[in-house]
């Protein structure tokens, strides 16, 4: 369902985990996985130091998309345990906001992309290794 399609941010309870490239492409990979299973429908997305941010929509499968989020969280927090972190990896509540116009997603998609520019930490948003568009986005 492709009717809504929501901007949300999910912060780390840890400062910077995903300093760590190995547990950062974890979390790659499980966002991944979950997109391709059909829980939510991913546009695009970038893993910072302590935070991601999506473009997303509910998934073909029918899940609600906090259910989807859950899945994820807890997924990613499990395997942050073999990197040596204990407990919980993300803060229990995360950002949304609804989507409402096409030009919103693509600047909204920009804004995250460019999110490593910002912050300095790369000079051009394609050298970030944590970050893509999977899916076009509807018009």
């Amino acid at each position: 369902d492709e009717s809504y399609i929501i901007f949300g941010t999910i912060c780390d309870l840890r400062g910077e985990p995903f300093n760590t490239p190995g547990l950062a492409q974890e979390v790659i990979q499980s966002l991944l996985w979950s997109e391709g299973k059909g829980r939510f429908k991913l546009y695009c997305y970038c893993l910072m130091p302590d935070h991601i941010h999506l473009l997303f929509s509910p998934g073909p499968i029918g899940w609600k998309l906090s259910r989807g989020i859950r899945a994820f969280k807890r997924f990613t927090a499990r395997k942050s345990w073999g990197y040596g972190f204990h407990g919980g990896l993300w803060q229990r509540s995360w950002y949304d906001h609804v989507a409402r116009k096409s030009e919103d997603l693509i600047a909204t998609c920009e804004y995250i992309l460019n999110n490593p520019v910002r912050w300095e930490l790369v000079e051009r948003a394609e050298d970030w290794p944590y970050s893509w568009v999977i899916d076009v986005l509807p018009v």
